[in-house]
């Protein structure tokens, strides 16, 4: 009896050691298996947290655009100023008559050139393997459909007003996944044209300016308040118009010299290839701003526009020329 019950004893430690053993070994199996479950997960979800999708954004037209989660090569022109101002390098660059926005050069050296004669054309686009076409307006596509675009890539428009500079900017933002850095550009701009404006008035107070763009034989064009840089000089920074100027755009005889017998500053346009002021011209030499040495030549290639980048260096030529 008692050797019977010692090798019960003996076979019950037995088993319920093998039972302990297969519990713990399971245990284990089962912590090891849920570690490594648990640890995959959240790799998942990481991945799926930091790797944006394609969405999917209604543009200016109506069209549903289906954006690429990372766009490697854009091709938007003459929005290169928005896309440095956000840090996007495009594919290719607008231009006009071959030459590219020289004051953006600094970043956009070595880009390949659009032939921008009439407008972007589909072959062309293609040619640079873009996976997003954005355009400013529908003007821009004036040499092919828009459908022949979206062939070629998915192609957002961003407005119907290319004079709202500041919406296209916002836009393109969004588009890009950059709005953070669009909403910064916008709040450096707005500090530097507030800082500018207040030391601009300090200076000369309450005075008329024009942007004077020489047409030769023609005569002259004035910008007005509501085209590119016009609209900076009287809206922006608050210069006073003369009774001359009448529009947007429009052109004069050389014989309205005369009557910009009330403008302080005169700012003419210059740059490659275009016309020289009339300087020989006895009613430009009788102007009171050219008399008084208050005629300065400025780039085309920063005036002739209205974004962040242009508009800063449009304020900082005002600033060397009215604040010593």
């Amino acid at each position: 009896m008692k050797r019977s019950s010692k090798w019960v004893g003996l076979t019950t430690v037995c088993m319920l050691t093998t039972v302990i053993l297969a519990g713990c070994g399971a245990g284990n199996d089962t912590k090891q298996g849920g570690t490594a479950t648990a640890s995959a997960q959240p790799t998942a979800q990481a991945t799926a947290a930091v790797t944006p999708k394609e969405r999917t954004l209604k543009d200016a037209m109506g069209h549903e655009v289906k954006i690429p989660a990372q766009p490697k090569n854009v091709i938007a022109p003459f929005l290169e100023d928005s896309l440095t101002a956000i840090g996007v390098k495009p594919a290719a660059q607008w231009s006009a008559a071959g030459e590219p926005q020289q004051y953006l050069q600094n970043v956009l050296k070595g880009v390949p050139i659009l032939d921008m004669t009439g407008g972007l054309k589909p072959e062309q686009a293609l040619s640079h393997n873009p996976d997003l076409i954005i355009l400013v307006s529908p003007n821009y596509m004036k040499n092919g459909t828009y459908e022949e675009f979206s062939k070629v890539a998915p192609t957002y428009v961003l407005s119907n007003d290319e004079n709202d500079w500041r919406g296209s900017l916002t836009k393109l933002g969004e588009v890009l996944g950059k709005t953070s850095e669009a909403e910064q550009a916008l709040k450096k701009y707005d500090q530097q044209l507030s800082e500018s404006k207040d030391k601009i008035r300090a200076v000369v107070g309450d005075k008329s300016a024009v942007l004077f763009q020489s047409a030769n034989e023609k005569g002259f064009k004035l910008f007005g308040a509501n085209f590119y840089s016009g609209k900076l000089l009287y809206q922006g920074i608050g210069f006073k118009q003369p009774k001359l100027l009448k529009g947007d755009y429009e052109t004069y005889s050389l014989e309205a010299l005369a009557q910009l017998d009330d403008v302080d500053y005169i700012f003419v346009l210059s740059g490659k290839g275009r016309a020289k002021p009339p300087v020989d011209n006895p009613l430009w030499q009788q102007l009171p701003a050219v008399k008084q040495g208050h005629a300065y030549e400025v780039d085309s290639g920063h005036w002739f526009n209205q974004n962040a980048i242009a508009n800063k260096l449009v304020i900082d030529d005002v600033l060397k020329a009215l604040v010593k």
